[in-house]
């Protein structure tokens, strides 16, 4: 059940109308069944697989409010993991046995020949967001045995926080500070609902009217990058830039903005991200939850940046490995995570280098900010060098193969001649759209309104966002991050 569906519609407003008509912990009852009804509609095998997971954690979490067990803490770890891995990472495990030992039976063919003679299944599907869940579960159970989380959440509570609709699909992944603690006291609010509309139909108009319009036009160049020129597969990927930020950032938008309807607030998850000046800052900027979530449970417990500087540049290259590797069971997303670490360790490299430079000459390590011209001149020089390093990242990311990553890129690399699609001016255009999202984000100035004429610019928004959906909709598509 898709958020920009009909049914989706629907279904919102009778849960909506249901909602506000509950008192005290009736909505406790209400959100986790309608959020398992949700998810059912996709698949009530894998609800009731979700659920059963669910249960299983919170009786773990109980037990570690009552013993801080490590040996407990990792074994509710272990299932978690055990449990995604089996799912989304079995075939990637058969394929790479294959390719270093050459038997047949480790095919995915051969594989699911014997499964379904064995089981009846035919193969094994991936769990609608399995990763966002996963890594929801474990942190919690961190958590609780960090002793972060003081005091035992109920059963409701907890079942509200980890199958609440609006986010486990696609994110943010959430931390028990983020929204727990909303749970004692929700109250409708004036100005967090007109929030939550506006949200709404930004978050539409970025998926629909240009994420799914973008689908189509870069499609075949990913597909066959041989055919076309190099032109034409920079423009490909220019574009998939554009269509993975409005898509995935309109999915947190439309989340963010139900969830203020239902007076309640989901972390920000995506904050001008083509505006860094730094692949640091851009971690700090894209998908935000997730690389706070790296950092807590993966980067620090390895040492993060307390230990040797070896060992520091080490730590950055597996934790973004590990990120690669969840966006996807694939050798793909496995070197798209390697670069980014690889990436994070020369700048840091350089930046200690030019520290240490301005120190022996007897300057203060930080360089100073340029001011004026020359510094804005400068910040926009580093913007630009970041998403060419962020774009460079967009071949392996989006391709259905190491091998055809290469073609593309040495094919934008070369300018090499081939076919020219009728789409380079629109996905051009389209990255303009995409920047300027990223700039009214980056300035963050909105000004102090009347009510009423919020509610006079909320429906001018809803009418002009009607008509670009009716005009441009090119027809349902999944968002990105749902295969994750």
């Amino acid at each position: 059940m898709r958020f920009t569906t009909l049914t989706f519609l629907v279904f919102f407003i009778i849960v909506y109308v249901l909602y506000w008509s509950m008192k005290g912990r009736s909505r406790m009852v209400l959100v986790p069944i309608v959020s398992f009804i949700f998810y059912a509609a996709w698949s009530v095998g894998f609800a009731l697989h979700f659920l059963f997971i669910v249960i299983i954690n919170y009786f773990i979490v109980v037990r570690l409010h009552e013993n801080r067990s490590k040996n407990l803490m990792r074994f509710g770890v272990i299932l978690n993991l055990a449990n995604l891995f089996l799912f989304k990472y079995f075939y990637l495990l058969i394929n790479f046995l294959h390719d270093i030992s050459g038997a047949a039976f480790f095919t995915k063919s051969s594989f699911n020949g014997w499964l379904s003679g064995a089981t009846g299944f035919g193969e094994i599907t991936l769990p609608l967001a399995i990763s966002f869940y996963t890594f929801q579960l474990v942190a919690y159970l961190v958590d609780t045995h960090r002793g972060n989380i003081p005091e035992k959440a109920g059963f409701l509570e907890y079942m509200f926080f980890i199958l609440y609709f609006p986010h486990f699909v696609a994110g943010p992944i959430m931390r028990h500070a983020d929204f727990i603690f909303q749970l004692k006291d929700i109250r409708p609010d004036r100005d967090r609902m007109i929030n939550g509309c506006f949200l709404i139909l930004q978050g539409l108009i970025k998926k629909i009217v240009i994420a799914d319009n973008i689908t189509g036009a870069i499609t075949p160049m990913y597909m066959h990058p041989e055919n076309y020129s190099g032109g034409s597969n920079l423009a490909a990927n220019i574009g998939y830039s554009a269509r993975v930020y409005c898509d995935f950032s309109g999915y947190t938008d439309i989340a963010r903005g139900l969830a203020n309807l239902m007076g309640l607030d989901l972390p920000e998850n995506f904050r001008a991200p083509y505006m860094s000046q730094s692949l640091r800052e851009l971690w700090t900027r894209w998908h935000i939850t997730l690389s706070s979530w790296l950092r807590d449970y993966i980067f620090i417990p390895l040492g993060g940046s307390r230990v040797s500087e070896f060992r520091t540049h080490v730590n950055f290259i597996i934790t973004f490995t590990l990120a690669g590797l969840w966006h996807g069971a694939n050798y793909t997303y496995v070197f798209w995570g390697f670069m980014h670490g690889v990436g994070l360790s020369v700048e840091r490299l350089g930046r200690t280098f030019l520290e240490k430079r301005r120190t022996d000459r007897g300057l203060s390590a930080e360089a100073p900010a340029s001011p004026g011209f020359a510094g804005r001149l400068k910040r926009g020089a580093f913007m630009i060098l970041i998403y060419v390093l962020f774009l460079a990242g967009c071949f392996p990311f989006n391709s259905p193969n190491i091998s055809s990553a290469w073609i593309m890129a040495k094919r934008v690399f070369m300018m090499s001649p081939g076919a020219s699609s009728p789409h380079n001016g629109y996905l051009i255009g389209m990255l303009c759209v995409t920047i300027f999202f990223n700039w009214m984000q980056y300035k963050n100035r909105i000004p102090a309104l009347s009510v009423k004429v919020r509610y006079a610019a909320l429906l001018f928004f809803a009418l002009i966002t009607t008509a670009l959906v009716g005009r441009f909709a090119p027809g349902g598509a999944d968002f990105i991050y749902f295969q994750f």
